[in-house]
């Protein structure tokens, strides 16, 4: 009967302390503390997707707290808002031991690798110079990852397509004009060489003519000269020539 007892004890033991290791892996991993924040900031983003309740917030590059509550802007607060565009505010809860925020202080969504969970950003701000007071709301600035430079480089192919098919229209025209002057210029080439054998034509007449009247001035010529009685006349046979 002892021995049966000790089992029972040993055994609900077991399944006591199994509960409260389970109990305290869920605590940390879901990142919730039973200490109330005393410290908080309060961001306005206009996106945050991978961003979520219980995500890591750094300072300078160190672990500074987490993200303990997120919801959506109202109608009026995004009228209100510097940046019209905000859609979401996220509060995240700040360390002890994290210095106090200046001013200046920016806060973006960054993550250590593409595939890497996304966390809260804060520099360190110039020091020596004004801080926010506790729960302050501040303008974040969005993530820019693989998705916002896809979308952010969307246009840009867009505008290339057509600028290449603007070069495409303007090298066809090219072409086009090309083959327009080379035709033009063709024609013109077949219209001198037509003025050049028609003038060869012309003076290969010329040259004929020439010929056949070169004989008769010669027989008109000797025939004058071989008249005694009134001698040669070379104005008169000159003027038979010509005629």
């Amino acid at each position: 009967m002892k021995r049966n007892l000790s089992d029972y004890i040993v055994a609900i033991s077991v399944i006591v302390c199994s509960i409260i290791l389970l109990g305290a892996l869920t605590i940390a991993l879901s990142g919730y503390r039973l200490k109330k924040p005393t410290r908080t900031l309060q961001i306005n983003y206009e996106d945050v997707t991978g961003i979520k309740v219980h995500s890591e917030v750094r300072y300078a590059g160190a672990p500074a707290g987490r993200v303990i509550a997120m919801r959506h802007l109202t109608a009026a607060e995004r009228t209100a808002s510097a940046n019209k565009k905000d859609a979401v505010r996220i509060t995240i809860s700040l360390d002890e031991n994290v210095p106090p925020l200046p001013v200046d202080v920016t806060a973006t969504l960054s993550s250590d690798t593409l595939l890497a969970p996304k966390f809260v950003a804060l520099s360190a701000g110039s020091s020596g110079g004004k801080t926010l007071v506790n729960n302050s709301a501040i303008e974040g600035h969005p993530a820019y990852g693989i998705e916002q430079i896809t979308a952010a480089a969307g246009p840009l192919f867009e505008n290339a397509n057509r600028l290449l098919d603007n070069l495409n229209l303007t090298v066809t025209d090219l072409k086009g004009n090309r083959r327009g002057q080379f035709a033009e210029r063709g024609q013109k080439s077949g219209e001198r060489i037509q003025g050049c054998r028609y003038s060869f034509g012309n003076r290969q007449h010329i040259h004929q003519h020439d010929g056949q009247a070169a004989p008769a001035t010669n027989e008109r010529v000797a025939r004058d000269f071989a008249k005694p009685e009134s001698g040669y006349d070379a104005r008169q046979s000159a003027r038979r020539i010509a005629r």
